[in-house]
């Protein structure tokens, strides 16, 4: 006969193979285009602030040396031009300069040389020049011929040197250092941002590739039987092949209907909550017949929570029967309050949970070794389900030290004491 086909390992999950699929490109794509996006955004914006500092700052520059030649231009035409030109405020090279080139007057720190050799037309008296020095900065010169005549002389007016807002770089390297921080950090939030929108989807993703992984063998066992009773019928035993098809729908339909719950419970679907006695609930729970290993119930005072009486049946139940299952002798369960917490212990005296699997075995479809040699035919839901189930009500389960065996501690917020 042939086998059932194997998608596991021993450890319980997914052979190299077979990848989770993701939704990483998603938020890749997302983050890349937003933070290209705000960095085109930030460039055409610092660029254009750039430029207009700049013309601002030039136009101011060529203004205040305008004034100052136009001024000086009316003097000369006065006769009231004296030997040595003070400077005036921001304009600190002033020259009267005539026809041949030479200096009239001039200020003292424009030196002996012509503070340029160009000439404005007599059409176009006034000019705007930027003259650059050997080994100097630049300056911006604003030229002014006193009139029309060919032997007209000319008053040359300029700052001291280029402003240095317009003969270095560092406005550029500060729009730079600004659009890439902005752009890293609006990047990082939108890579956060997507990251957590896309948690839900990627909790389905996860979801349906387990399940159909999961489903996969006792599907195809199915199909194994069903077509070996079509290929073989003097050979297969038809009730046997319909009980085997009966056992394994069984384990399919419990299957589907623990994923229709932690659908339910992760979907934050809201169920009917009522006050609940915990410590009868879980005596009554207990007090079913189910095998025959012993399970001893304390319940110390009155223990009172607020929740879903069908979801909490359930969560016991789970908890109960998984003890039930590795337990050697018996099983102990103590219902309690701890300060405002009501706490449910249940505790077996079996092998225990290794410290690193005390968390792996709440996650879906996980089974250790013992547990799938103990129930062949466990889903590997029943814990995750039940730490569900303490979310949903606001609560904690989890698996702490004990002497032996494991030890399942469950906390809920307390109500107060129900007066019947």
């Amino acid at each position: 006969m042939r086998q059932w086909p194997a998608h596991k390992n021993r450890s319980g999950t997914q052979e190299k193979g077979e990848a989770m699929p993701s939704l990483c490109p998603i938020q890749v794509r997302y983050t890349t285009v937003v933070t290209l996006l705000v960095l085109v955004i930030v460039v055409v914006i610092g660029t254009s602030m750039d430029l207009a500092v700049h013309y601002r700052a030039r136009d101011e520059a060529f203004l205040n040396a305008e004034k100052t030649a136009v001024w000086w231009s009316a003097q000369v035409r006065a006769g009231h031009v004296p030997h040595l030109i003070p400077a005036s405020a921001g304009i600190d090279l002033i020259q009267v300069v005539d026809a041949r080139g030479g200096i009239v007057t001039s200020n003292p720190q424009t030196g002996r040389a012509p503070l340029s050799a160009f000439r404005p037309e007599p059409s176009d008296s006034l000019r705007w020049r930027t003259e650059c020095f050997p080994g100097k900065r630049c300056v911006l010169l604003v030229a002014d011929r006193v009139s029309p005549s060919a032997d007209s002389p000319v008053v040359y007016a300029a700052g001291a040197v280029e402003p240095s807002i317009l003969a270095t770089h560092d406005p550029e390297y500060a729009i730079a250092a600004a659009a890439l921080l902005m752009s890293v950090v609006l990047g990082w939030l939108t890579w956060r941002w997507t990251g957590r929108s896309l948690s839900p989807l990627k909790q389905g993703c996860q979801l349906a590739f387990t399940a159909s992984h999961e489903l996969r063998n006792p599907i195809a066992g199915l199909r194994m039987h069903l077509e070996e009773a079509l290929l073989y019928p003097d050979q297969i035993n038809p009730r046997d092949t319909i009980q085997s098809a009966l056992s394994t729908a069984g384990r399919l339909g419990a299957i589907v209907e623990d994923l229709l719950l932690l659908a339910r419970l992760r979907g934050g679907e809201p169920a009917h909550h009522e006050p609940i006695d915990l410590g009868a609930l879980v005596a009554e729970e207990v007090g079913t017949p189910s095998g025959t290993m012993p399970v001893h119930v304390q319940v110390t005072g009155d223990v009172w929570v607020h929740g879903s009486r069908i979801q909490l049946i359930r969560l016991a139940g789970n908890l109960v029967s998984n003890a039930r299952r590795h337990a050697e002798t018996g099983v102990t369960v103590c219902v309690t309050s701890v300060y405002d917490q009501a706490v449910v212990a249940v505790t077996d005296d079996g092998a225990g949970i290794e410290p690193a699997d005390r968390e792996r075995v709440f996650e879906r479809f996980v089974r250790l070794e013992d547990g799938r040699r103990r129930d062949p035919a466990g889903s590997g839901l029943g814990l995750a389900i039940s730490r569900d189930i303490a979310h949903a009500h606001r609560g904690t389960l989890r698996i702490e030290d004990s002497a032996r065996g494991a030890r399942f501690v469950l906390r809920l917020p307390m109500t107060s004491a129900i007066q019947h």
